[in-house]
């Protein structure tokens, strides 16, 4: 099947693009999604255009208190990069929960936001950090906010014959943040769910600002708004852990309704939080959800 499919490896974005305008072309980032779903005739492309030779679309660093992440960027270095470990761990700890070692040296931060996976890891925690993606078309790019770029299950806001090119991660200051995932098994599991908590606080007002993202939770991960407008202005007391956790649980059986999954994913959600919440009071401690 694979090779009966036109290869393209273009140089440059410029060449990339023109060949993106072939209306049968989808973009190879990895592949470890796409060359899944050609084997199984989930998709059949006209031609595969492959991104792999691009130097421009990798590497990591920053510009105008901006962190940049090139779209070919595998896991693999983004969980060891010194200036995501600094500016975004919680992008660093989705990065490395990624499958096995194999999957996180070839896998491809931007053909996991691109798949739109409902599980893909990094895209909770780039919602919680505010992300946006730049995509590049023939005479355009425009930045699209990672939370509105997701659509729907495997439907994501890309337009034809675009191809993204970075994500953007603006950096501010004094914010703790933590990713947590549970998965059927440890390394290489899929997530059955997974959270991104990115705030602010202080010792007098609490928490300033919050951005908490579910993923693995419906169709798309998406912020859970109802539960960072509760914690505004709160200390992180164990009571307000308990209320947080019991928001969450009555979203997710709202957001699921009468599937079979609604009771286990609503109470793994709650308990989530809270040791997600937990860790970010107490680094050190925290709790183990199995």
């Amino acid at each position: 099947m694979l090779s009966q499919i036109a290869y393209a490896i273009p140089g440059s974005v410029d060449e990339a693009v023109k060949l993106m305008a072939d209306s049968g072309a989808r973009v190879l980032a990895g592949g470890t999604d796409l060359v899944i779903q050609i084997r199984e005739k989930e998709v059949s492309p006209g031609m595969l255009v492959d991104l792999g030779h691009i130097e421009e679309l990798q590497g990591i660093r920053v510009e105008d208190n901006v962190l940049i992440i090139g779209a070919l960027t595998p896991f693999s270095r983004i969980a060891e990069s010194p200036l995501v470990l600094e500016h975004a761990p919680a992008l660093a700890a989705a990065a490395g929960s990624v499958g096995s070692p194999q999957i996180r040296n070839t896998a491809t931060i931007g053909g996991n936001v691109v798949n739109g996976a409902v599980a893909a890891d990094s895209v909770p925690a780039l919602m919680a950090l505010d992300a946006q993606l730049s995509l590049v078309s023939a005479g355009m790019t425009r930045k699209v906010p990672v939370e509105s770029f997701m659509k729907g299950l495997n439907q994501t806001d890309i337009a034809p014959g675009e191809i993204l090119t970075e994500i953007e991660i603006p950096l501010k200051e004094s914010r703790q943040m933590v990713f947590e995932k549970i998965g059927r098994r440890q390394a290489l599991a899929i997530a059955r769910i997974n959270i991104a908590v990115v705030l602010t606080s202080s010792r007098d007002s609490g928490v300033e600002d919050a951005a908490i993202a579910l993923g693995a939770v419906g169709t798309t991960a998406y912020r859970v708004d109802a539960v960072e407008e509760f914690l505004i202005g709160k200390q992180l007391t164990p009571d307000v852990i308990s209320e947080a956790q019991e928001k969450i649980r009555a979203l997710v059986k709202e957001k699921l309704g009468s599937r079979p999954t609604a009771a286990y994913k609503s109470e793994i959600a709650g308990a989530v939080l809270g040791r997600a919440l937990r860790r970010i009071v107490n680094p050190e401690g925290g709790d183990c959800i199995e």
